[in-house]
């Protein structure tokens, strides 16, 4: 694999619990819908390289697409 290659999978590994978990918060009120992609951000966070760092952005993702403080 060529070092662009390398660096693209590495940046959907990262982006992707953001994505799961950003769309886990966007389905507010759905609570499988919400249960499914929040279980697959932890598994695809537990992939990212530094470790605790996908968890991260999986937490980070749900609290940016959850309606919590909004009207």
């Amino acid at each position: 694999m060529t070092p662009g290659a390398v660096g693209l999978v590495r940046l959907a590994f990262w982006v992707s619990p953001f994505v799961f978990g950003y769309l886990a918060g966007r389905a507010w009120g759905r609570p499988r819908v919400i249960t499914g992609l929040l279980f697959a951000a932890l598994l695809l966070g537990a992939l990212v390289r530094p470790y605790p760092f996908g968890w991260l952005l999986g937490a980070l993702g749900f609290f940016s697409g959850a309606p919590l403080l909004r009207r």
